[in-house]
């Protein structure tokens, strides 16, 4: 992805207190406590420890970086050998690594692998069995022999999970937690209309990826040229308007903001390339949501902190916890380029890089993804009428779902069409790059209907009796 733009900015850290963590206690290069098995469970896994002064290690992180980006399904993770925060913190930034990176100072993984050396690698299976052990540097051939070996383990059946959950309101259960949920999340029965089953993790423990709680802007108009086809979410609001840039999304997913008076969450999942705002009021109140790091039909699964429900970032709906079946209110969008917003909206702020977090924003951490076919995570329906990464616009109706895709919308001004008796007009403005939908009724009185910005295979897993605009 292009380097992301706006000001230079000194990007602040938020590291976790000496006095809120253990010491010696496994953490992220940001300081928060976490688990190998946090981002290993479930999963098979490189595990590579190293040190910045260590040459061979130097030659090793490029490989490792090259498998992050080229195997789907497998977890790298590298383990930092003693060395200070910032000093290993510093090391990854500079060399854009975007693979997960640890921190050990109590030797607690370098004892339990039984590591002597640098680099020391550690290759899993995905009951967390070690396969293969390099003690000293591998080479690339090797590297490669382990990912092809770890990508033939992963089981076909894998692939499907259970049928969707229907349109219609689906059935409140209760259920004792599945273990992924009962570790962190729920203690006895809980509510849920999705099977909990079906719940996975998506590496990151709850919060690993931080939400933006704070945000920071600068006005648009200081963006210089060389940034203008970067693309983002664009909210308008009782004359207010605001920009948030993919390239930050793809680290955060979920901005906590108020536009126009009104608090709202700007909402990002890059694996389904799902953009959506929410009003963030639920039946608690205004709250803020954050990131839960677990996924169902590779869907962001959202959660609220005030009780701490899940809820599926595509329907907006709380599927696990306290709220289950509460919706949360749409809030209109638009997905559009920079460009466009320097343009039609010269007053608009945009998303500064100053989120509190340290994060390689000129690095795109899913650079590829939208160009292969296969999916990272499995999702119960796949429908072949459109590739899977194919961007389309989803709308429902009446309980009926319809895809429009990005290239159909974006080729003609206006598109005509009927979905169970029910007559649409979908219109596309090319100055502005909105796409906007409308639903006629027989009195004559029109409706504004939100579509759903997502990839192709997202819309059906969470639709797969929708329909297909030709």
């Amino acid at each position: 992805m292009r380097r992301i733009f706006l000001v230079l900015v000194v990007l602040l850290a938020a590291c976790t207190p000496a006095d809120e963590m253990q010491e010696g206690q496994i953490t992220n290069l940001e300081g928060t406590p976490v688990l190998l098995e946090d981002y290993t469970q479930g999963k098979s896994a490189i595990v590579n420890f190293w040190a910045s002064w260590c040459s061979f290690c130097k030659e090793e992180m490029p490989l490792l970086q090259s498998v992050e980006k080229q195997f789907v399904g497998i977890a790298v993770v590298g383990v930092n050998l003693q060395e200070d925060q910032a000093v290993a913190r510093a090391y990854v930034e500079a060399g854009g690594y975007t693979f997960t990176n640890l921190l050990d100072p109590g030797s607690e993984l370098k004892e339990r692998f039984g590591v002597f050396t640098q680099p020391t690698t550690i290759v899993l299976d995905l009951e967390g069995n070690e396969l293969h052990r390099k003690d000293g540097p591998f080479t690339e051939e090797e590297l490669m022999k382990w990912a092809e070996e770890l990508l033939s383990l992963v089981p076909e059946s894998e692939e499907v999970a259970a049928p969707q959950v229907p349109e219609s309101v689906a059935e409140i259960q209760t259920s004792l937690p599945t273990v992924l949920l009962a570790s962190s999340w729920y203690e006895g029965e809980v509510q849920h209309t999705i099977p909990l089953d079906n719940i996975l993790s998506g590496g990151p423990p709850r919060d690993g990826i931080p939400s933006i709680d704070d945000p920071q802007f600068i006005d648009a108009s200081l963006a210089t040229a060389e940034f203008d086809d970067l693309r983002g979410i664009f909210v308008s609001i009782e004359g207010e308007a605001k920009f948030y840039p993919f390239g930050i999304l793809n680290w955060h997913e979920v901005v906590n903001d108020t536009v126009g008076g009104v608090p709202i969450s700007v909402t990002y999942c890059p694996l389904c390339a799902s953009a959506v705002v929410y009003e963030r009021t639920t039946s608690q109140g205004d709250g803020t949501f954050g990131v839960s790091g677990l996924l169902y039909q590779s869907n962001l699964l959202m959660y609220d902190r005030a009780t701490q429900s899940l809820w599926d970032q595509i329907r907006g709906e709380a599927v696990v916890g306290p709220l289950t079946g509460e919706k949360l209110t749409r809030v209109k969008s638009d997905v559009v380029s920079l460009l466009t917003v320097k343009e039609s909206w010269p007053e608009a702020k945009v998303l500064s890089t100053i989120t509190g977090h340290v994060r390689s924003y000129d690095t795109d951490p899913y650079e590829g993804y939208d160009q292969i076919e296969a999916v990272y995570f499995p999702v119960g329906t796949v429908d072949e009428r459109e590739i899977s990464k194919k961007l389309v616009y989803g709308i429902v109706v009446d309980g009926m779902a319809k895809a429009y895709t990005l290239d159909a919308v974006s080729a003609e001004e206006w598109i005509q069409d009927v979905i169970g008796g029910v007559k649409i007009l979908a219109q596309y403005d090319k100055a502005t790059e909105r796409v906007r939908f409308t639903r006629y009724r027989e009195s004559g009185e029109t409706e504004e209907l939100i579509p759903l910005y997502t990839f192709w295979f997202a819309w059906v897993a969470q639709y797969p009796d929708t329909g297909l605009f030709n």
